[in-house]
């Protein structure tokens, strides 16, 4: 046992005011008058060295209060032998980084030689080996150590010569955190001094969010061995930019209306677009850009240190799939892979008759020629007449512009919503309202259909309900505005008993009457216009209203339209059930909803559907800020950080290591607390004891 403070053990020499109290024999305080003492025989009165002490248990409970009180401020802490030994000792936690910018020159042979060099050669000595990126990997745990400590540098070196930098980016913060908390949860490490050592490019795009939420323990310190190239500096990188599929939307919503329909929603096709970026203190400008497997001319340019610049992709050739630059040192971080166009085929079924296709006053015109192929969709129109009898297989959407429909047709149509199917019908003002009850599974007599009131002039849309699904591209204030579509006809459907609440209204005119009303059949849904798209009834089709509301059917209906997103290296690969994943590298992988995959290198991931999908995966943009990192980041964060070329934060000397890890083992054994607790006991005891003594006791006569 040894003592933190034994200074204050001179206090327990206090316990001799309670002796000389109880030696001290105070004269009676009480006097009691008496009538006569002539009878009395006076007493010798007794010489102090004969006086004996009175009330021992009284006497050792106060003593014994003054020597837990003194023992309590002189904190004890019981120490064996081997933890005595320990407290030279060290654990350390070696962090070696294995991200894609590890993967330039041989900065992974400088940090695997660091690495080795670093292993402790004492027995008692406790290390663990990790390796990070977005993740942190255990190659040698402490509880290995603690078991094979003889063997510990062979098996360590063998574990990192099958061990190879990777495509994530670096989460310094995460690795920093999580290594802490390894020593919090391991045992057998009191009396050592622990230390986590970085060996790392230590680049300006590691994250550091992780260490932002967390106080670093104050016995737990970090050193940094920063592992470096010759024209380390001189780098480009080239990374994806957005693409531009808002400008589409833009320039037809600014556009005038005109006689001629819209061909998609990306009259402007999405255009890709890619970053390119230099190093602040690169000494390369002049780059190349050109696609690997074909593509037209190369793109040359210059480019300053520090500048960075966004360039549209330049026009590939069948096959060309990764896009690279030329003209730096590292080429890491040189290449973007882009999938090739893959369009979702969509098929959609009008049931009207054929030979109205090329016909400029019917629907089917302007429907035929509005939906075009696009970067992420391809419609695919067929057309039935009113009296087929089923519906094509794989019919996604249907549109219905006949007022009559042949009872097994109609049949199909109710099992195609049942299925979830969308169906948007056209009201005529012959369409029976048994037709409109029996595809919205409504009472009969609940819709009435009758032609729209007479107007002088024109009806214009007054309110649509953006918040709905089949009418979300009106949520976007460029397409908001009715104020140039007129509808000249218009068809008055009356709802009563439970068709008003199932058939809710999601836009009306402006003289009051439903516009258009929706319903969930099944797990399908049907879609009523009172006022057809073609120039007899309204100027829906010829305004830019009219293809952004055929895709937002189209979105409803599960077929978005929108760029695929690139992946980054991290993250979570799509999961379809039965689906495999074929790797770059030409594994298969076969992911379940329990057990995601990430994506772990860049390049093209294939989904074996048919036919198959494609989906590009590129290294994280923050991998290319290879410039070094200001450790005063990590001070300002509360880490208590050394480094080589620091001399300013020297190791900590061994004194100062005995000394913390003392601290740290009382601070666990807290023998104070439990001194504290027996001195509060004893102090009750004492006081109970000597209010016993003096109440007087009673006597007998």
């Amino acid at each position: 046992m040894i003592w933190l403070f034994p200074l204050y053990l001179l206090g327990a020499a206090a316990v001799l005011g309670p002796i000389l109290m109880h030696l001290r024999r105070r004269p009676p305080q009480d006097r009691v008058e008496f009538s006569s003492l002539m009878f009395l025989d006076a007493q010798t009165p007794m010489p102090v060295s004969k006086r004996r002490l009175e009330h021992w248990l009284l006497l050792l409970l106060r003593c014994l209060v003054l020597l837990l009180l003194a023992f309590m401020f002189a904190r004890p802490l019981w120490r064996g032998e081997a933890a005595t030994a320990l407290g030279q000792n060290q654990a350390t936690i070696l962090l070696l980084d294995r991200s894609a910018s590890m993967r330039r020159g041989d900065l992974w042979a400088q940090a695997v030689a660091q690495t080795l060099k670093a292993l402790p050669t004492a027995p008692a000595d406790r290390v663990a080996v990790a390796v990070w990126d977005d993740q942190l990997t255990p190659l040698w745990t402490l509880t290995e150590d603690a078991q094979s400590a003889g063997s510990r540098a062979a098996l360590i070196r063998q574990r990192l010569q099958a061990t190879q930098p990777g495509w994530a980016g670096t989460d310094l913060g995460l690795a920093l955190t999580q290594a802490a908390s390894w020593f919090s949860r391991e045992t057998g490490l009191t009396g050592l001094t622990k230390s986590i050592v970085l060996i790392t490019d230590f680049q300006e795009g590691s994250q550091l969010e992780a260490l932002r939420s967390r106080v670093w323990p104050e016995n737990i310190r970090v050193k940094i061995q920063q592992v470096s190239l010759p024209r380390a500096a001189d780098n480009f990188s080239l990374t994806l930019a957005a693409v531009n599929a808002a400008a589409a939307a833009r320039a037809e919503a600014e556009a005038p209306a005109s006689t001629a329909p819209s061909t998609g929603p990306v009259a402007t096709a999405a255009t890709q677009r890619v970053r390119l970026g230099s190093a602040r203190d690169s000494q390369v400008a002049d780059y190349t850009l050109a696609w690997e497997n074909g593509g037209g001319a190369p793109l040359s340019g210059y480019l300053p240190a520090g500048a960075s610049r966004v360039l549209p992709v330049p026009p590939a050739g069948e096959g060309a799939r990764v896009l690279r630059l030329n003209g730096d040192a590292w080429d890491f971080d040189n290449r973007v892979f882009i999938a090739p166009p893959q369009p979702r085929p969509v098929q959609l079924l009008f049931i009207g008759e054929e030979t109205t296709r090329d016909q400029a006053a019917s629907p089917l015109f302007y429907l035929s020629r509005a939906l075009q192929k696009t970067a992420t969709l391809l419609p695919e129109l067929s057309v039935r007449p009113p009296s087929a009898t089923d519906l094509p297989a794989g019919t996604d959407i249907v549109f219905i512009a006949s007022p009559t429909l042949a009872p097994p047709l109609l049949a199909a149509l109710r099992s195609f919503l049942q299925t979830g199917g969308l169906v948007v019908q056209v009201v005529e003002e012959a369409t029976p309202a048994a037709t409109l009850t029996t595809l919205a599974d409504l009472p009969a007599d609940s819709v009435q259909v009758a032609p729209g009131r007479p107007t002088a002039d024109y009806l214009m849309l007054a309110e649509v309900d953006a918040s709905q699904p089949l009418l979300r591209p009106y949520a976007d204030e460029r397409l908001r505005d009715f104020t140039k579509l007129r509808f000249w006809k218009h068809r008055l459907l009356t709802l009563t008993g439970p068709a008003q609440v199932q058939v809710p209204v999601i836009a009306r005119f402006d003289n009051g009457a439903p516009a258009l009303l929706t319903t969930a059949v099944g797990q399908g849904r049907l879609l009523w216009l009172t006022s057809g798209w073609h120039p007899a009834d309204s100027q829906l089709a010829l305004s830019t209203k009219f293809v952004p509301l055929l895709y937002g059917w189209l979105e409803a209906a599960g077929f978005r339209h929108e760029q695929a997103a690139s992946l980054q290296v991290g993250d979570v690969l799509p999961s379809l059930p039965g689906i495999a994943i074929l790797t770059p590298e030409g594994q298969t992988l076969k992911p379940t909803p329990e057990t995601p995959l990430r994506a772990e290198s860049v390049g093209l991931y294939t989904l074996q559907t048919q036919p198959p999908q494609f989906l590009a995966v590129n290294l994280p943009p923050e991998e290319s800020r290879i410039t070094p990192l200001d450790p005063a980041k990590l001070r300002e964060l509360g880490l208590p950080l050394t480094t080589a070329e620091d001399p300013a934060t020297a190791p900590v000397k061994a004194e100062e290591k005995e000394r913390l890890a003392t601290q740290e083992e009382e601070s666990r054994q807290r023998v104070w607390l439990w001194l504290l607790a027996a001195m509060l006991a004893t102090l009750g005891a004492e006081t109970w004891l000597a209010g016993r003594k003096r109440t007087p006791q009673p006597t007998t006569t």
